[in-house]
């Protein structure tokens, strides 16, 4: 295989971290429809996750393994170099600035969305949650979504990341987002916004109310 076609970050997700994934954190999937057996992800999907650690990123690709997929990752873990910024920049990570107001990453993920037809997980919190607190989301998500025209799933993560324990995922139906009739106004994204946050807040009760704690 030349080079050019060879995918070494795909290679290096499918033999070492999902095999770790199955074996030490052996994720377990409940979906908000009970009659839903399976994930499915028909066409190019926003994966909006909740953010509890540094590899919800690897767990998240091995639940979606099935599919294309890409994630969202801070532009400064890329810059700190190592194993971390080589692992990020293999697996085809779109780097966000956290510090400015660039939109480079919207241009990337766009065409991921709408030209590579690959689904994105983002993770708009911005930074871990802690002892399951979901924090208020950043607005990014809902610009994405309305300029790509595409579904958004959420993706509630229950953890934890304890070797030999079962993290657990709770994965909503598919939906799209009212499109605004005023255009995207400040008032728009920030409602749709909060309406994306309390939609995982209820998919998170959902998952405590039928799986428990």
């Amino acid at each position: 295989m030349s080079k050019s076609t060879f995918d070494f970050g795909k290679f290096f997700l499918s033999v070492i971290f999902y095999p770790a994934a199955r074996i030490l954190y052996h994720p377990q999937v409940f979906f908000e429809n009970e009659n839903r057996k399976k994930i499915s992800l028909d066409v190019p999907t926003i994966l909006i996750c909740n953010h509890i650690s540094h590899i919800d990123g690897t767990i998240v690709s091995y639940v979606f393994r099935k599919f294309p997929l890409r994630h969202l990752a801070a532009k400064d873990r890329f810059e700190q170099g190592g194993f971390i910024g080589w692992y990020l920049k293999k697996s085809k990570c779109i780097p966000i600035d956290r510090q400015s107001i660039s939109t480079e990453w919207v241009h990337t993920s766009l065409q991921a969305l709408t030209q590579e037809k690959v689904s994105l997980a983002i993770y708009p919190e911005g930074k871990h949650g802690k002892n399951h607190e979901i924090l208020p989301f950043h607005s990014g998500v809902t610009m994405l979504a309305v300029l790509a025209q595409v579904p958004v799933m959420l993706v509630y993560n229950d953890g934890p990341y304890r070797v030999g324990k079962r993290c657990r995922f709770m994965i909503s139906e598919p939906f799209r987002l009212d499109p605004p009739t005023q255009g995207m106004t400040a008032e728009y994204v920030q409602q749709q916004t909060d309406l994306l946050h309390q939609k995982m807040l209820d998919l998170q009760q959902l998952f405590r109310n039928r799986v428990g704690k």
